[in-house]
């Protein structure tokens, strides 16, 4: 695999790493993780909280917490526990502190996704606010010289073309806040030409073209492509696809959920350890972590980096 050249967007997981220790000096953010009795969740934001980049508050049983931190010799000295036995009552009170402004961030851990995205979208305790949420991944794969993101592949199962253009304008806010000052935006097709009988393609071209006019800033946004034009120069080149983000895209934007999600596990299982990875969940109040049980220990880290960050973006 040939190393890519993108501009200003050289950023890496270990600048990632770097930059969230150092926004910590001002205010460390607060991570609200709604089920912490689980030894692999525990071990991972007592990690955060060691590295100095994330106040850990654990809600879950006491008890069990505290078994594991002794058996896992895991220090609880930076974390909060907050005592509560039942599932739904930990993912509702961690969602409760971060929208309160009590935590900055939300986490899922020892909790089914379906019972903190209930949560998060409770319209008394959520964190939802009149914008769209969506899933940015960001990955870095061994070979190229910088970090990629992919959106949507987990929240809006089939957006619509107003819906896309929201992803994308999300997932630009997270590669500002990680370093990467003007992205190149790769809107995915199966073919890199309009086909109007081909949804995906047609939007493509639509938000192109509002990226022409000014409408989505901060980024170079181009589209249909397909996914070895977007990513290849020399596939773009052989197909003759001109474009300033063909062949050097680091925003992957899919059509539909089902894209995404195929695409992030087939980084997980086939690429593996050549393959480091992160998730988050923007759009909302916070920024929200819930990582799948196939994510390793490395790519839970990283996204609780990532989430923090964004949580002081604004700031």
């Amino acid at each position: 695999m040939t190393a890519h050249k993108s501009g200003d967007s050289r950023v890496r997981f270990g600048d990632i790493i770097k930059l969230a220790r150092k926004i910590s000096k001002r205010h460390r953010p607060r991570v609200a993780i709604a089920g912490a009795a689980d030894p692999i969740v525990l071990d991972v934001v007592c990690d955060a909280s060691a590295q100095g980049f994330a106040v850990p508050i654990l809600f879950g049983k006491k008890s069990d917490i505290d078994s594991l931190a002794k058996r896992e010799h895991l220090s609880l000295g930076g974390c909060e526990i907050v005592d509560v036995a039942d599932a739904t009552d930990a993912a509702r009170l961690a969602t409760q502190a971060a929208s309160s402004g009590d935590a900055d961030v939300l986490m899922k851990g020892n909790v089914t996704t379906a019972t903190i995205m209930r949560a998060a979208l409770d319209r008394d305790i959520g964190i939802k606010t009149d914008r769209l949420m969506s899933h940015v991944a960001v990955f870095e794969v061994e070979g190229y010289d910088r970090i990629m993101f992919m959106s949507d592949g987990g929240i809006v199962i089939e957006p619509d073309l107003e819906q896309k253009v929201e992803i994308v304008k999300n997932a630009i806010s997270v590669a500002h806040a990680l370093g990467v000052k003007q992205p190149k935006v790769a809107l995915l097709s199966s073919i890199e030409i309009v086909n109007t009988k081909m949804r995906s393609a047609v939007d493509a071209a639509i938000i192109a073209k509002m990226a022409d006019r000014g409408q989505i800033k901060g980024a170079i946004v181009d589209g249909p492509f397909a996914f070895d034009n977007a990513i290849s120069p020399q596939a773009a080149k052989h197909k003759g696809v001109r474009s300033q983000v063909a062949g050097n895209a680091d925003i992957l934007i899919v059509g539909h959920a089902d894209v995404g999600n195929v695409f992030y596990k087939t980084l997980t299982y086939f690429v593996g350890k050549r393959c480091k990875t992160a998730g988050v969940i923007v759009g909302g109040m916070v920024p929200m972590v819930v990582v799948s049980r196939a994510d390793t220990y490395e790519a839970r880290l990283n996204s609780i980096a990532v989430a923090c960050i964004l949580s002081q973006a604004d700031r």
